[in-house]
């Protein structure tokens, strides 16, 4: 019989905000990452695999829910415009980050004390090889 390779095992959280329906979770985070590192949106939604009319819906819609700005914008005509994320934004993905990162911890702990009530048996991941 083959060794059999352990595989470790983890939970991978999602996490989502949502009013009546979902509107923020880990894609449009990402979004507003890449628009405050390219510095516009076009490119933003190129690296993120959004259409250009999306991302704007996905932001307006994000500013309508929290009720702040979310994207800085400045119209740039032929040579583009600008777009960065403003304080609120950025303290908004802070808080996703760390409300994320609390939930992560806490749901590795719990299984593995599940795994132990249940006698079975798991490697758990490290906490470096959570998926974002």
């Amino acid at each position: 019989m083959k060794d059999e390779k352990k595989h470790k095992l983890r939970t991978v959280i999602k996490l989502r905000f949502a009013n009546e329906e979902l509107f923020f979770g880990p894609g449009i985070a990402g979004l507003f990452r890449e628009i405050d590192n390219c510095g516009n949106v076009r490119e933003a939604c190129e690296k993120c695999g959004f259409s250009y009319s999306k991302a704007w819906k996905i932001i307006r819609r994000c500013e309508e829910e929290f009720g702040y700005p979310i994207v800085n914008r400045q119209a740039g005509g032929s040579s583009g415009g600008k777009a960065s994320v403003t304080e609120k934004g950025h303290a908004l993905l802070a808080a996703y980050d760390e409300l994320l990162s609390e939930l992560e911890a806490a749901a590795a702990d719990r299984f593995s004390e599940i795994v132990k009530k249940y006698g079975l048996e798991a490697d758990s991941a490290d906490e470096s090889d959570n998926i974002r």
